[in-house]
């Protein structure tokens, strides 16, 4: 059987959420996505912290689903004796226009069938399981406690709290709420239960808002509402909920993802564009405005959710996810040249800008921001850089990094020509023909191909994107020469798709990129080839775990999931794949 992530993911933009299969929270940073975790036995089985409801009688089936368009994620435990049911969820809700993300994280239990006798098990950790929690109970639930950290659990129900060893008797729904501040409650069940239909109500509320495709509902729905959670409430999208589960089996490369990338976010924006949510962009500008005012000119690749401490990389001393070790907290590609984020700045604002529901004032405002992405762009045209595969011993000059100057040169023509900047147009109109001429450096007469690097003659995956982007037409010969060359050198069974095969800082990788597989698609469908297109999306759906979430990585041979998880990439990447099969000619605002 290939191996696959048995978990589903809550959260509310404030703090996130995996339970596994049974129940059981296998991974809950606090209070926020880049804290350290409170239950965290994903790396450490036995001290890692555990939060889940135990049933007397032995479990003999479980399955899982989502409340049907939203994260609220629903358990059911069918024992010898009976059957009883979890609803998670974090809550979340307008309330006079204000979207309220509060800490608390609440789980529903119902009894359905039969007899039910449960008991709490809750051992919460401190600096990543150096540390556990006091617990006192009293009248009004537990307080958890540490150092100057603490918590709160209540229950609508406090019989469960109160005999901790006993079983009890689950014969009407209860509700376990946890949260980080004293709460006077009135009525637990009732306050509970407005927050559950609240919650219901907002996630079904932003799926009606959404432009969906026709095809592909259920998938698309689901990567839409993943990448949702993925958003921190300061506009920073983060790669992964997660850290350090492997890429492969014995890999080393384990990896936290933690942060804001802003490469992923340009996929991660990209996709909510399709999907017509502009508000996200409008909270990315502030987050990245915060940016701007930090690092002048050149930008780290990736930053921490509130901006407060650079990632700096370090190794725990953790089992690990199936004792596949290091355990890593931090992440040392803070550290590298990455120069393909500038222009990935620029596209990515490229519909704030365009928006006229926006004041013209407001939108003016991040102009240099702009400017500055600009300029760095001019900086760093003759500068080799470590890339979007982040090798951390190599720089080259990339095609990929050539790519995204070339489209954030050709988005900033479309801000300069809209606000009348001069300076950004002066700027954009010098720099945009030395980005063609950095890719066409990449080409090679002799072979008709584009490669990662000038100089080299290694073919990788992201070379699809000079397809998807539009760079190529899909009329040129060069494109159907270099999407065909591509199928045959890095093509794997069932439509995967390796990133590269060549050797780089930690060997030959073992397992192909889920992303990669769907530029696949999208080259295809933009390629006029929609029946293969279409065929390889139905083979790579196979690939999602029980919930139609994704990891990073598919290991080839087994099918199994490997690499962090859900992985936005690869659910960024969905929704741009069937936005191409959808339709094909669906082109870039910045063409």
């Amino acid at each position: 059987m290939p191996h696959k992530y048995a978990m589903g993911i809550i959260g509310n933009g404030s703090w996130l959420a995996l339970i596994n299969n049974l129940g059981n929270v296998t991974w809950l940073c606090w209070p926020h996505f880049d804290s350290s975790f409170l239950f965290g036995n994903l790396l450490d089985y036995h001290n890692g912290g555990d939060y889940k409801l135990i049933p007397e009688s032995n479990i003999i089936n479980t399955s899982q689903q989502y409340l049907e368009d939203t994260n609220i994620l629903v358990t059911t435990i069918e024992t010898n004796d009976g059957t009883f049911e979890i609803n998670d969820f974090a809550p979340l809700y307008y309330n006079q226009n204000y979207l309220n993300r509060p800490h608390i994280f609440i789980r529903k239990i119902s009894p359905k069938k039969g007899v039910n006798f449960i008991k709490l098990h809750c051992t919460p950790t401190s600096q990543y399981g150096k540390q556990s929690y006091n617990a006192v109970v009293n009248d009004d639930g537990m307080h958890f406690n540490v150092n100057e950290n603490s918590f709160y659990l209540y229950c609508s129900d406090n019989h469960l709290l109160n005999n901790l060893t006993s079983f009890f008797t689950l014969d009407k729904p209860i509700y376990l709420v946890m949260t980080n501040e004293i709460y006077k409650w009135q009525n637990i069940a009732f306050e509970a239960e407005d927050f559950f239909l609240k919650t219901k109500n907002y996630w079904k509320a932003w799926v009606d808002n959404l432009a969906i495709p026709t095809i592909y509902k259920h998938e698309v729905i689901r990567s839409a509402l993943t990448l949702h959670l993925h958003v921190f409430n300061t506009g920073a999208t983060i790669a992964a909920a997660t850290t350090s589960l492997p890429e492969f089996l014995g890999s080393t490369r384990n990896w936290d993802y933690r942060f804001c990338w802003m490469r992923d976010s340009y996929y991660t924006l990209l996709a909510f564009d399709f999907l017509n949510d502009k508000e996200v962009v409008i909270n990315y500008v502030h987050y990245l405005s915060l940016i701007n005012e930090k690092y002048k000119e050149r930008w780290p690749p990736l930053h921490t959710i509130s901006l407060d401490r650079d990632p700096i990389e370090l190794e725990l001393n953790l089992p690990g996810y199936l004792n596949e070790k290091p355990v890593r907290i931090g992440n040392q590609a803070f550290e590298h040249i990455q120069n393909d984020i500038y222009g990935q700045v620029i596209t990515t604002l490229l519909p704030y800008f365009t928006n006229d529901d926006i004041p013209l004032n407001t939108r003016m405002q991040s102009l240099p921001l702009i400017r500055n992405m600009l300029i760095m762009i001019q900086k760093t045209m003759d500068e080799p850089d470590n890339g979007l595969w982040e090798f951390r011993g190599l720089k080259q000059f990339h095609c990929y990094t050539y790519l995204f100057h070339w489209a954030g040169c050709k988005s900033a023509l479309k801000i300069a020509t809209l606000f009348d900047d001069k300076i950004l147009f002066n700027l954009a109109t010098t720099n945009l023909p030395k980005a063609i001429d950095k890719i066409e450096q990449c080409f090679d007469d002799k072979s008709g191909l584009y490669y990662q690097a000038i100089g080299n003659n290694n073919l990788d995956a992201s070379l699809l994107q000079l397809i998807t982007m539009h760079y190529l037409k899909a009329d040129n010969p060069r494109a159907t020469h270099l999407l065909s060359t591509l199928e045959n050198k890095l093509s794997a069974e069932n439509g995967l798709f390796y990133r590269y095969l060549h050797e780089d800082d930690f060997g030959t990788p073992d397992a192909t990129f889920l992303i990669c597989a769907f530029w696949h698609i999208e080259a295809l469908a933009i390629m006029n080839n929609k029946d293969k297109a279409i065929a390889n999306m139905t083979k790579i759906l196979e690939y999602s775990n029980h919930l139609s979430l994704f990891s990073e990585d598919v290991h080839a041979k087994t099918g199994s999931q490997w690499g962090n998880f859900p992985q936005t990439y690869s659910h960024a990447g969905l929704i741009q794949a069937v936005n191409a099969i959808h339709n094909p000619n669906n082109i870039p605002q910045y063409i």
